[in-house]
């Protein structure tokens, strides 16, 4: 029979890693109230602190209310300490960010791939070092790389990356060979859903599903407070739930998923499509009429001023999103929904479709109590995730 056992330098990493997760959910918080939640000493808790302080990862905000003595020295996390780099990479380019233990996205850069040379790696490098350039003053901890496709995270690898046609790549090694800094890499959309547990809707939930709808449509599912994967890591992608009859051919090459009709493309095309039947849209005022110019940006501002065209498009679009919705419910029946990534700037267009599609084709007894609501981070849940991918592995031994 095997035991299981721990030095103390194991043991310290655990607590430390305890009580940065306290003040990360509770904060700001006192030293005796972080000894009381995880039953540890008040000199192991202080004695702890005293290094987190000095390591940049939290620090004093001023003093409580006293129960009887001296005022309790509150702790919250540290803005002005270490930073990890976010990275999002899609359908046609990346971002990065870096993004401080609270959350706080400090620079950003974007890069299209340039896809003449196919060496993609080297855009995602460039980005990298751009956003790294931004921020000399801050010490970078790590990168995560939310990735497009299908992610082998016990390996690190991108087992299938169909926008880019790659199939068992290792990302990982390159960036840390270039960079030497550590790497951690997941899909993206299981990044965006970590990241919503670390600074959105989603604190403190433990079944909850996150929408990453953008350039592509992918989802993270989070049970019981992990991230489910599935047996080949292909788990989330309801980008390929059908739900248009006689639809348009998929990347996947089934017909009518919802990835072929509910992200930007599809607005976009959609909105183009109908300008060219004859439909009065502001979308082509906003381009002097030249509709291969209309972009996400147009949809929005078209959007904002009313115009019925885009409208109507967006409230297809979230009935669409609404149908796959109802899956999601019926199957996993989970605390809430989050609709996240660039798409979410226009949720407040599409969520009274998306709702009522979805609780009105879910069962009862599984949509009863489900929020669906839109994510914190918005357009920004793609490289704030990313880079909480590096901040779970603050403390890599814990």
């Amino acid at each position: 029979m095997g035991y299981n056992t721990g030095d103390k330098q194991l043991i310290k990493e655990i607590n430390k890693a305890s009580i940065f997760q306290v003040v990360h959910d509770l904060g700001p918080i006192s030293r005796a109230d972080i000894a009381k939640i995880l039953r540890l000493t008040s000199a192991t808790v202080s004695s702890n602190m005293a290094e987190l302080i000095d390591d940049g990862i939290v620090c004093e905000v001023g003093t409580g209310v006293s129960s009887g003595g001296r005022k309790p020295v509150l702790m919250i996390i540290s803005d002005a300490g270490i930073c990890y780099l976010g990275v999002d990479i899609h359908k046609d380019g990346v971002e990065t960010a870096a993004v401080t233990l609270t959350g706080r996205v400090l620079a950003t850069a974007e890069r299209p791939f340039q896809r003449e040379n196919g060496d993609f790696e080297h855009d995602v490098l460039a980005c990298i070092r751009a956003v790294r350039n931004e921020v000399r003053d801050r010490e970078i901890r790590g990168i995560g790389i939310g990735m497009h496709g299908i992610v082998d995270t016990t390996k690190s690898i991108s087992v299938f990356a169909p926008a880019m046609s790659l199939r068992n790549f290792d990302l990982k090694t390159f960036i840390e060979r270039e960079e030497h800094l550590p790497v951690f890499v997941d899909n993206d959309a299981n990044a965006m859903a970590l990241g919503e547990n670390w600074f959105g809707q989603a604190k403190q939930i433990k079944n909850y599903v996150f929408l990453n709808v953008g350039r592509g449509i992918g989802a993270g599912i989070v049970l019981n407070g992990e991230v489910f994967r599935g047996s080949g890591f292909a788990a989330g992608e309801i980008g390929h739930i059908r739900v248009a009859d006689n639809g348009v051919k998929c990347v996947c090459g089934k017909y009518g998923c919802l990835d072929t009709v509910a992200t930007e493309y599809t607005v976009i095309r959609d909105t183009i499509n109908a300008i060219h039947t004859g439909v009065e849209s502001e979308a082509a005022r906003l381009v002097q009429g030249n509709v291969a110019e209309i972009n996400i940006q147009t949809i929005i501002d078209a959007a904002a001023a009313g115009d019925a065209c885009v409208l109507d498009i967006l409230k297809k679009t979230g009935r669409y999103i609404g149908v796959a919705v109802s899956y999601i419910i019926n199957i996993l029946n989970p605390d809430m929904v989050i609709l996240g990534g660039s798409m979410s700037r226009l949720g407040e267009y599409m969520t009274d479709a998306i709702s009522e599609a979805a609780y009105s084709l879910s069962m009862k007894e599984c949509s009863d109590g489900v929020r669906i609501v839109l994510s914190d981070l918005r357009e920004r849940a793609g490289v704030i995730g990313a880079a909480t991918l590096g901040m779970r592995n603050l403390f890599p031994r814990a």
